[in-house]
Order: C-alpha cells, then sequence, then structure tokens
C-alpha cells in the first residue's frame, strides 16, 4: 500500500511480478526525492542569487544515489525476517520445511 498499488490485488502478483512493481515504485520515489531536491536547490540559487559563488553545484550538495548495486537476500535472511513477521501475527509453532 506504501508503494502506491492495491493491496487486494496482492495476493494475485507472482514473486517476479511483485519484483517488477517493487523496481519501479522505488524509480518513482528516486525520481521524486530528486525533482524536490532539484527544485529545492533552484529555490536557493535564486533567492540567493545576491551571494554569487557561494552556494555549492547541486552534485555536492545532492551526489548521486542512483546506481547502487542491491545484493539479494540470503534464504537465511528471509527465513528471519518470515520468523519475525509469524510472530508478530502470534504463531506459536513454526513448521519445519
Amino acid at each position: 500500500m506504501a508503494a502506491g498499488f492495491d493491496p487486494d490485488g496482492f495476493w494475485q502478483l507472482t514473486p517476479r511480478l511483485f519484483s517488477a512493481l517493487m523496481r519501479g515504485a522505488r524509480g518513482r520515489i528516486e525520481l521524486q526525492i530528486d525533482l524536490q531536491n532539484r527544485l529545492a536547490w533552484q529555490t536557493a540559487a535564486l533567492s540567493g542569487a545576491a551571494f554569487v559563488g557561494k552556494l555549492p553545484a547541486f552534485e555536492k550538495v545532492f551526489p548521486e544515489h542512483g546506481g547502487r548495486e542491491v545484493q539479494p537476500q540470503t534464504p537465511e535472511h528471509q527465513e528471519g525476517f518470515l520468523r519475525a513477521l509469524a510472530a508478530a501475527w502470534g504463531a506459536t509453532a513454526i513448521e519445519a520445511a
């Protein structure tokens, strides 16, 4: 829901489609952040026009966040999250696979 998708449709998604939707949502959010940062920098540049040369370059203030290499979660990491989720939902026993 926080990613902007219909919660009822979640259960019809395959893991691959869910992953693709989340990558798209991440890209959309990163773009929104970048646009807001650029707007803030441009506002500062225009309002501080009397102080020419005092405003650092946009790239120095907001280093590029894209291009990060995301590592896949290990099965152990995933299992730990699922156990925590099960405990939060009140599970008392976890069956072995």
